[in-house]
């Protein structure tokens, strides 16, 4: 997934003794990997009084920035549960282009297969073309589509609710359209949608998820900054981390906002989608 990072770093400590010169290319590579600066002063800083002025290998760089990073991100390893409540309601937010939509099937597809019932509320009502992808992956799925065109997003999420929990669902999903997060109006949509189903049950949503594209980079980490200034958000799901070049990110991600990533995914078919694992994210990162 990640390997590019591994081998350009193995190319800076060949047969290298530990000097300012290999620091700065340590320091290169790790910002162009889109890790956030205070980390990467954490991270050199860190090696440089280990092991300044010594001969060093690659392998050893690897082990010093495997402990330092999992110190950072492994205590927001959290497992994502669905709760005993019916329906156990999600919403799924993020940026046009994100993949919500292929993740919300991915995730249906995954339940569903577990023996659970599941319902999705598609409240990006604007767009037909949204609506009709998102009936495609939960029908594959077998799952169940909630769905009415030009209707009030926060009518349709508040009916929908009431619908999956008339059929005893044991999960309900909460499409909501790919919004700018600068967009006001959108956001204003989201915060009625939030709020409506509360008057249903108060506790309402479960779990608010953040969808982020693996290839954005620090420009996800202002997406989340925008977001959780109107809600509050409990995790995220990274896609398109194949072959990404930028995952760097979610170390800030994680270590920045202090949340879980709860699920990667890595390709287009509907098994596509596992659980986030701080410590295998890392030894793919650094090629261990």
């Amino acid at each position: 997934m990640l390997g590019i990072f591994g081998k350009k770093l193995s190319s800076i400590f060949t047969n290298k003794k530990l000097d300012n010169a290999t620091l700065e290319s340590l320091e290169e590579l790790l910002i162009t990997s889109d890790i956030s600066y205070d980390i990467v002063e954490h991270l050199i800083q860190t090696i440089k009084k280990q092991k300044f002025g010594k001969d060093i290998t690659d392998t050893e760089i690897k082990q010093i920035l495997k402990e330092e990073l999992l110190k950072l991100i492994q205590p927001f390893d959290i497992k994502f549960e669905i709760g005993k409540d019916k329906p156990f309601s999600i919403i799924m937010i993020g940026v046009n282009g994100s993949g919500k939509t292929t993740t919300i099937g991915k995730l249906c597809h995954k339940y569903v297969s577990e023996g659970k019932s599941v319902s999705v509320i598609a409240c990006d009502t604007f767009r037909i073309a949204a609506t009709e992808q998102l009936a495609e992956w939960v029908k594959k799925a077998g799952a169940k589509l909630i769905s009415k065109n030009n209707t009030n997003p926060s009518g349709l999420a508040y009916d929908g609710y009431n619908i999956a929990k008339s059929q005893n669902d044991d999960i309900v999903f909460i499409d909501t359209a790919g919004r700018l997060s600068n967009n006001e109006n959108l956001m204003a949509e989201l915060e009625k949608i939030i709020k409506t189903i509360k008057k249903i049950n108060p506790t309402a949503p479960d779990k608010t998820i953040l969808v982020l594209d693996g290839n954005g980079g620090q420009n996800s980490l202002t997406q989340m900054e925008k977001f959780s200034q109107n809600i509050n958000i409990d995790g995220f799901i990274i896609t398109k981390t194949e072959g990404s070049s930028k995952s760097g990110f979610i170390i800030s991600l994680i270590n920045k906002y202090k949340k879980p990533v709860y699920f990667i995914t890595n390709g287009e078919k509907a098994d596509d989608i596992k659980p986030f694992s701080s410590t295998e994210f890392v030894n793919n990162l650094l090629e261990l």
